[in-house]
């Protein structure tokens, strides 16, 4: 079954869950989280991606992680969420449109944005015409950018980019699930920087905000109040009673719960919000999760602004766990911080003839892709190098089959001359010696080297030319011809400009060139040919004649 790694970038800590999906209910193999340098991340906006990716690695290495795909989450107030009503249309077309309807629905422009859509149900106007229910996200192009590094940054590869807040949804309405009719149900995440509130009907979230408040606020309270370091306060906030009889965590009880207040308004002034539309549905309850949901006293503040039933999440209930390196007291203390990662799981698995949002940017896509093409192209240099390099080992093989022949004639010479020295000045020796002389200059007159000019062409071909074919012929006069590809026209030019300034060569011209493929994956495949200049010719000749071997 087919596993799926998530992770959840918070103001805190990284955190990552693996899930094996597809088997019907998720199973919980891994979970892991490493705490973050103090302001890499802040108010959801990865600020330091080098910093992040270090976190990230550690958190791969520690937690035992093997995926290098991961879907990533974002939320932050450069994160809009909208739903609204468009003519019915296909998802093809809305996809074409959507860059001109989104720009009505959105504050930010839209060729700064990243946009997904997913088509959430359908309805009627009072005339009958059939609408659509579109749920938008758009985000700042250069703020998912920057988390997209940071996952990059980490050897990993981000497969989607989730919004948070649906995540959440995702982690605690499992398919199938049962719901109060004409009821909606609101998650509020309370972590370090952000606090993420969504209300959803049935699955579908109706109503997003994103709050640049969270538990960072009260440790910072504390830690100012008490005169303490932040790890203190964490401690304190986490311990916070003001009936206590210690003094400091009776201190801290009273800064948590002045802290508590502008909090819980900043909540309820947001579900009050969704309640004040015209189709909104009444609250059944109110789930708590996050980091900071355990702080002592929130829940009873919020369930009497709220009016109504406040809980705590539970997203391992739609789990099941696996061999997660956790005992059953570190799972219960963690599963605050499961319910993001968990959700950003669970978007990997997407039922066949459904979409996930992801806010991915399309650019990203592209390059991914042209990577994989480029990838396949260099595997087709490879190969076509090793054919070169095979039609080079026969080349050489001739060559040396000349080179022993010549080898041959200089002994040959050789031993005349030792025995024109032994037995004198004799007319008959001498002819001979003559005639084998001048078959050694014959067959070294047009010796070329070929292995120089080989190692010439090796210098200076471009890197966008590849050569599937060489063919030489010594002369006179001698001439080269080869068949080359490239990516485009540019290539074919640098190889004329470059090789064309070897020495060993003259009158070099493509006679013909030819474009195949399109966009990222077109070549240009093209002949040319080249004459042989005296530099080519080896000086085996000229050793010869010298006596030097």
């Amino acid at each position: 079954m087919p596993r799926v790694v998530s992770l959840d970038i918070g103001s805190y800590a990284v955190r990552a869950v693996e899930l094996t999906v597809g088997g019907g209910e998720p199973v919980l193999e891994r979970f892991a989280q490493v705490v973050l340098p103090p302001g890499a991340v802040r108010h959801g906006e990865v600020m330091d991606a080098a910093a992040v990716a270090t976190s990230v690695r550690r958190l791969w290495s520690e937690g035992g992680l093997r995926g290098k795909r991961v879907v990533v989450g974002v939320a932050n107030q450069r994160v809009i969420v909208r739903q609204a009503e468009f003519p019915v249309m296909s998802e093809q077309d809305f996809q074409a449109a959507l860059q001109f309807e989104a720009q009505e629905l959105i504050p930010i422009p839209v060729e700064e944005a990243t946009l997904d859509f997913q088509i959430v149900g359908e309805s009627a106007t009072a005339e009958g015409e059939p609408r659509m229910r579109v749920l938008l996200a758009a985000a700042q192009r250069d703020m998912v950018g920057s988390h997209v590094a940071a996952v990059e940054g980490a050897g990993l590869s981000a497969t989607a980019v989730d919004v948070v807040p649906f995540a959440l949804v995702r982690a605690l309405t499992p398919p199938g699930g049962t719901f109060a009719e004409r009821t909606a149900e609101a998650v509020v995440s309370i972590g370090g920087g952000v606090t993420n509130v969504v209300v959803h009907e049935q699955g579908v979230p109706r109503f997003v905000r994103i709050l640049l408040v969270g538990g960072n606020d009260i440790t910072e309270a504390v830690a100012r109040e008490l005169d303490v370091s932040a790890d203190e306060a964490e401690d304190l906030k986490r311990r916070a009673d003001p009936s206590s009889v210690d003094t400091r965590v009776n201190r801290a009880g009273q800064v948590v719960g002045d802290r508590l207040a502008p909090l819980v308004e900043e909540i309820r002034g947001s579900l009050d919000y969704y309640r004040s539309q015209p189709d909104s549905l009444p609250i059944s309850r109110v789930l708590m999760t996050g980091g900071a949901s355990l702080t002592p006293g929130l829940m009873e503040r919020l369930e009497a602004q709220v009016d109504g039933r406040v809980e705590l999440a539970r997203p391992l209930a739609g789990v099941r766990v696996g061999q997660v390196r956790l005992s059953e007291a570190e799972l219960v203390q963690y599963e605050p911080l499961l319910t993001v990662p968990i959700g950003l799981a669970l978007a990997g698995e997407v039922q066949k003839g459904t979409r996930r949002i992801s806010l991915l940017p399309r650019e990203v896509s592209i390059v991914r892709t042209q990577r994989r093409q480029a990838f396949g192209v260099a595997a087709g240099v490879f190969a076509l190098f090793v054919v070169l390099m095979l039609l080079w080992a026969g080349r050489s093989a001739q060559v040396s089959d000349e080179r022993e022949k010549a080898q041959s004639a200089e002994q040959q010479v050789a031993q005349l001359r030792q025995e024109r020295a032994r037995l004198g000045d004799t007319t008959g020796i001498e002819a001979d010696l003559a005639q084998r002389q001048a078959q050694v200059r014959a067959v070294l007159a047009d010796d070329v080297a070929w292995t120089r000019l080989f190692s010439e062409l090796a210098t200076v071909i471009p890197s966008d030319v590849w050569l599937t074919s060489f063919n030489g012929q010594k002369g006179p006069p001698g001439s080269i011809n080869v068949q080359a590809n490239g990516f485009d026209q540019t290539s074919t030019a640098r190889w004329l400009q470059r090789v064309g300034d070897l020495r060993s060569l003259s009158g070099l011209w493509v006679p013909s060139s030819a474009k195949s493929g399109e966009g990222a994956a077109a070549t240009v495949s093209f002949t040319s040919q080249a004459n042989l200049t005296p530099q080519a010719v080896s000086d085996r000749a000229q050793r010869f004649a010298e006596g030097t071997p």
